[in-house]
């Protein structure tokens, strides 16, 4: 799956019009503008709620039914965790006009770029406001079902990339 990620992504982040020299090493790599990148993110996304289940008993679906009952004012005003919380919403919700524009321009790189984009605002995500460590109930919820939402958004991408996403990496 790594493999089949790695060459397809390389061969779609180019524009039609370009001239592709493939380098296996760059296709590869876990690090930079690859498939496995990509894959990795949403990995790390689904260990996210391979632990919430085993510490709370919740899985995405019962995070985004919880959502309810949790306070909305958890990231809420001009705090840094809102505007990061709500900037990845945003950027996963684009997905369908992304789409829309890839197919309208016939350039399956303009998807690529995006899933790129989405996965570095993930990470930047996950290493600026922790779930798991996020003592607030409340927060974490609404964390959590940010990262439901950019895990779905970023499985699809994938998907119409023709790349799929491994249990673990």
């Amino acid at each position: 799956m790594i493999a089949v990620a790695a060459v397809r992504y390389f061969m779609v982040k180019f524009s039609r019009g370009k001239v592709i020299a493939f380098d296996i090493d760059e296709a590869l790599s876990f690090e930079g503008e690859s498939g496995p990148y990509l894959q990795y993110a949403v990995v790390r996304a689904n260990n996210i709620f391979a632990k919430l289940k085993d510490r709370e008993g919740l899985d995405a679906h019962g995070v985004l039914a919880a959502l309810p009952s949790a306070a909305p004012d958890a990231i809420a005003g001009g705090s840094d965790d809102a505007h990061e919380l709500w900037g990845l919403v945003l950027e996963a919700a684009r997905l369908d006009e992304v789409v829309d524009q890839a197919i309208r321009t016939l350039e399956l790189s303009v998807v690529a770029k995006y899933a790129f984009a989405l996965a570095q605002q993930f990470n930047g995500f996950y290493h600026a406001f922790p779930i798991l460590k996020e003592e607030r109930p409340d927060v974490r919820l609404w964390r959590a079902a940010a990262v439901a939402y950019y895990r779905r958004q970023l499985t699809t991408a994938l998907d119409l990339m023709g790349c799929a996403v491994p249990e673990r990496m």
